[in-house]
């Protein structure tokens, strides 16, 4: 995990099984076997290759792994001028540096023409939005998770998708999606469980593919995706799901998959403003104005409820307290979630640093 202070300093924090498996994806010098608490990111390689301090940054991505190894994993950070910079494993050349090697510090990413705004991270890809709306990835792209079609099998360097006025993304393990400018929804990738919204009878798509997601009525305001599963939250509160539901991660009240027949189902929750996941995860919650809800895989009390146990219907998260969250995301293990404690009065609600 990382979080990202106030100041723009970044903390790595993550257990690492042995270091045998450990590639880097802490980006940290100082790690230890075992648990890695709170350490702070200080350093970074500049597209110079010079280590010099870190700067501050604004957005933290953190990589695919297993509960029991989290080795392949890799991570971005994106500094407040747009800069970008990855470490850890580069099987795939996902770390966007020209080349296979894996990388124990965060080195900064070369040849983007525009700064960057977000990014999504899969297992062995990257995905960078940059400010004028283009998607640029590097990685595998063995299933089309990069959007760039059949003859590219993965590319050390970034490379553009085609897509043009994307305003949001999202990556699950060998997939991604993507919102335009135009209120149009793509795909692309694995899509074995249906995850994209549409049937290919298992069949992966290769360039983004406009899904039939774009036949609803409504404005989508975000897209979030996990492993094999993807959420489309619309401006009226109410948001929709597609793909793996084993674990009833889909939040629609079952466990079955969605199908041909139906491609698209209902979360069984309204006024969601904000829509929580991970690509490693078959959990996900929805958090309103009041309070968080979760779905989804609940082995570990990775939901922050009482009871252990999967749970298909958005059930009420607990908190220490009265809180106000601003974000929150899950791994396939657990679960962490930002905000502010609150006090209610009369007069209203105070929010607590």
């Amino acid at each position: 995990r990382f979080l990202i202070n106030s100041s723009g300093e970044a903390f790595a924090a993550g257990f690492i099984e042995s270091d045998f498996s450990y590639k880097g994806h802490l980006g940290i010098d100082d790690w230890q076997e075992g648990s890695n608490v709170g350490k702070l990111i200080d350093k970074v390689v500049d597209a110079g290759g010079k280590r010099v301090d870190a700067p501050p940054f604004v957005r933290a991505y953190a990589g695919v792994g297993v509960p029991s190894d989290s080795g392949e994993m890799h991570s971005m950070l994106v500094d407040m001028d747009g800069n970008v910079y990855t470490t850890g494993r580069n099987s795939k050349g996902q770390l966007c540096l020209g080349d296979e090697k894996d990388r124990s510090e965060f080195s900064q990413v070369r040849g983007l023409p525009k700064p960057a705004v977000a990014g999504a991270i899969g297992y062995e890809f990257t995905l960078i939005l940059l400010e004028d709306g283009t998607v640029w990835g590097c990685g595998s792209n063995e299933f089309g998770e990069l959007g760039l079609g059949p003859k590219v099998d993965f590319t050390n360097e970034p490379n553009k998708n085609g897509l043009k006025g994307i305003q949001d993304l999202a990556s699950g393990y060998k997939f991604a999606v993507f919102l335009d400018d135009k209120n149009v929804v793509y795909g692309t990738g694995g899509n074995i469980y249906g995850q994209q919204c549409f049937f290919t009878e298992g069949e992966p798509e290769t360039v983004p593919t406009a899904n039939i997601l774009n036949d609803l009525k409504g404005t989508v305001v975000q897209v979030a995706a996990n492993r094999e599963s993807s959420y489309y939250l619309f401006d009226d509160g109410t948001a929709v799901s597609c793909g793996r539901n084993d674990e009833g991660q889909l939040g629609d009240g079952t466990f079955v998959n969605t199908g041909e027949d139906d491609p698209i189902v209902g979360v069984k929750l309204k006024g969601i403003r904000r829509i929580g996941t991970g690509p490693s995860a078959q959990t996900v919650f929805f958090v309103t104005d009041d309070s968080v809800f979760g779905a989804g895989l609940n082995d570990r009390f990775q939901l922050g409820i009482d009871d252990i146990g999967s749970e298909n219907t958005p059930i009420k998260v607990k908190f220490e307290g009265d809180v106000f969250i601003d974000v929150i995301s899950a791994s396939g293990t657990h679960s962490l979630a930002a905000g502010e404690y609150v006090e209610t009065s009369r007069t209203g609600r105070t929010y607590l640093p």
